[in-house]
Order: structure tokens, then C-alpha cells, then sequence
């Protein structure tokens, strides 16, 4: 199982690892091992920094336990070569090898393939999932790159100001954020801070339908593929919410359009290129967003 620690720069992820493995302590957990951002190999041949760890447990069997992670990664042909002639790909895969040559029950990942190009990258932490897997690892994998997250996650951690805010599927956490700073950080759009009185979610600016209760305080979340534009209101539909606003911009994103409206709350909605000519939707132009009660994500 993969945990994905996400957060910004400097919100205290690759410390929290250090902890987790005890370098901060000095007393070494010898379940974990851990591989950081830098390979950080010495300058011996590629066998000879995989079998370096062993060595000093003095573990029996070392040269057959070396050759199977090279064989297993793809680098047997490196393995006298000297550290210092290989390639990014090939000193972090050495790193990897040094690291799952242990069997540790749990390893520890601080951007592993944050300095390779992306075709590396997309490589390796496919290659490397799989071995977590097929292995029943254990593994908590910092990152910062979200896509790395969420292709690599089985729980997703949300690091915000040293604190893990919050932890879940990676489907669930996407669904609900828990709080705007962290609907902010994974780039989710739409979302309010209101009350709810009966099954209306209202601020000071706007006012819609939702599938919830009275609540004195709420966050409210439309994701913006779940709202449909027209020319006008729409009737006799099950989308309880019609709001009228003012376009504000019109940007292309591949083959999609995003349309920034102002309704009261600025809100923006993806749509088709056929519906941006079909409705005549341009800067300036009123519009209606319509969204069901139950498109609303309310926390």
C-alpha cells in the first residue's frame, strides 16, 4: 500500500519522513528504509553501494540478494560501473536497489524522481509501484506534484504548515476537501463559506439548493464539469439551481473551454467548444449556470 504525502514547499514533508525513519532522533528504525531525492551514492561500483547495507548488518547470502534487485531493476549491466558515470535514471535506480535489497517492511520515498526528466519519471514510478506491490510494501511517498500523487496513491495525506490536515482515498479528499485551504492547494474551484436554512446554502452574495440541512456553518463545493450554461433558466429539469451572472472570461484549454462568471460568487465551468458557439458565450454576455442540489458538495 502507497500513502501519498502531498503539500506545498516547506510544509515540513520530507522532515515528517526523517522522523518516521528516526535520522532526526539518531535511533535508525531497521524496518524502514529510505530513499531521497539526491541517490547520495558513494563512489564505488553500483554492486558494491546496493550491497553496503547489508555489509554492515552482516547479512548472509549478499551477493545472491544484490543481484536479484539489479536483475530485478534492470541494472545488472552497471554493476561495476562506478556511481559517478551514471546517468540520473541509473544512480536512482541504484538508490532503489541499495533501499528494497533490505526487505524493509516500510519505505520511506522523498521525491524520488523530482530531478528526472519525464519520460524517467513516468517510468520509474510505474516500475516502482509495481515492486511495492508485487512485494507488499509498505511505502509513504512525498511528493509535491500532484498528478505523482494521485497516480500513485492508494491514501493521500494532505501536508499543510507541518500538520497532516487530512488523510483518505484520493477520491474522497478530491471530493471533499477538507477546508478552502486545502480545496485552494489541489486547485478545486467553486467553493463557498456560507450557512445552510432548510436545504438553501446562502452567503451575503449568493443563494442556491442543496442536498443538505440546516448547518450555521458550511463550506459549499460545485465542481465546475458539473454545471451546464444556458441562454436562459431552464424548467422542468432535475437541477434545482438556475443563477444568473456576467461572463467574465472565456479562456480554450485543449478541447474544452473554461468560463469564468460572475453570479454573485465568481464561479467557473468547463464546457464544449459547441456549446461556447451554440450559446454565443463571450466577455460581457449574461449566461445561466445550472446545477442540481445534489451536484453540491457540502461540508
Amino acid at each position: 500500500m502507497i500513502k501519498a504525502l502531498l503539500g506545498p514547499n516547506g510544509a515540513g514533508k520530507s522532515t515528517y519522513l526523517r522522523r518516521l525513519m528516526g535520522l532526526e532522533s539518531g535511533e535508525i528504525n531497521p524496518a524502514m528504509a529510505m530513499v531521497f531525492q539526491e541517490p547520495l551514492l558513494f563512489d564505488l561500483t553500483v554492486f558494491e553501494n546496493v550491497a553496503l547495507g547489508l555489509r554492515f548488518r552482516k547479512a548472509s547470502d549478499i551477493e545472491k540478494k544484490v543481484m536479484f534487485w539489479l536483475e530485478k531493476l534492470k541494472i545488472t549491466p552497471l554493476k561495476d560501473r562506478r556511481a559517478i558515470t551514471l546517468s540520473g535514471g541509473e544512480a536512482q535506480k541504484a538508490a532503489l536497489a541499495r533501499a528494497l535489497v533490505l526487505e524493509p517492511k516500510t519505505l520511506l520515498l522523498d521525491e524520488p524522481f523530482a530531478n528526472l526528466d519525464l519520460p524517467s519519471q513516468l517510468a520509474l514510478r510505474q516500475e516502482l509501484k509495481g515492486i511495492i506491490s508485487e512485494k507488499g510494501i509498505s511505502a509513504v511517498w512525498v511528493t509535491h506534484n500532484k498528478a505523482e500523487a494521485l497516480a500513485v496513491a492508494d491514501v493521500l495525506m494532505i501536508m499543510i504548515d507541518w500538520k497532516i490536515v487530512q488523510e483518505g482515498r484520493p477520491e474522497d479528499v478530491l471530493q471533499r476537501p477538507a477546508g478552502q485551504e486545502v480545496a485552494s492547494f489541489l486547485g478545486i474551484e467553486n467553493i463557498f463559506r456560507g450557512s445552510i436554512a432548510g436545504s438553501v446554502f446562502k452567503n451575503q452574495k449568493i443563494n442556491f439548493e442543496v442536498a443538505a440541512s440546516n448547518q450555521d456553518s458550511a463550506w459549499a463545493i460545485v465542481h465546475p464539469e458539473d454545471i451546464i450554461l444556458s441562454s436562459e433558466p431552464l424548467h422542468g429539469t432535475s437541477a434545482r439551481n438556475s443563477l444568473e451572472g456576467v461572463v467574465l472570461d472565456v479562456v480554450p484549454e485543449g478541447l474544452s473551454y473554461s468560463v469564468t462568471i460572475d453570479a454573485g460568487e465568481v464561479f467557473r465551468a468547463v464546457v464544449t467548444r459547441a456549446s461556447v458557439e451554440a450559446l454565443n458565450i463571450a466577455k460581457g454576455r449574461k449566461i445561466f449556470l445550472i446545477f442540481k442540489a445534489t451536484a453540491v458538495e457540502v461540508y
